[in-house]
């Protein structure tokens, strides 16, 4: 109800009572539910409204019920999945070759060895430092 409120707000001549905004509430649900925002809302409802308006109430009624959009499709599928039991990507639900015992896991982009000295040093002078003054670590 305060959401149909917000949308119909700048134009005066859209006054509604509550027991008109209630009856209006579930169809602004449904708008809301098929992932519409209040700009939405607004530009459905607003433009070109009848002059004289003799009743406000049943002119956004037809305008939620003509107007409301298509349910919006589910999002696809992540294009990869996680192996069930090293967390490896693997392109669908289920083991990898290497878990399944058919074929040697292969490092794309390295074992990290190079790093891991200096991260240590890193993260130990991180922590002697803290709290207190910022510690300089050099790359």
């Amino acid at each position: 109800m305060a959401t149909l409120f917000r949308v119909i707000r700048p134009e005066p001549r859209l006054r509604l009572g509550e027991a008109e905004a209630r009856a209006l509430a579930p169809l602004v649900t449904q708008w809301l539910e098929r992932g519409c925002d209040e700009a939405e809302l607004a530009h459905a409802l607003l433009p070109g409204l009848p002059q004289p308006m003799h009743s406000p109430a049943a002119i956004l009624r037809d305008r939620l019920q003509r107007k409301l959009p298509p349910e919006r499709a589910a999002p696809p599928p992540p294009p990869f999945a996680e192996c069930g039991r090293c967390h490896d990507p693997v392109p669908r639900p289920g083991i990898c070759r290497a878990c399944a015992g058919l074929g040697t896991r292969t490092v794309a982009v390295g074992t990290g060895a190079g790093a891991t000295p200096g991260g240590v040093a890193r993260a130990r002078a991180a922590l002697r430092g803290w709290p207190g003054q910022p510690v300089a670590v050099n790359s």
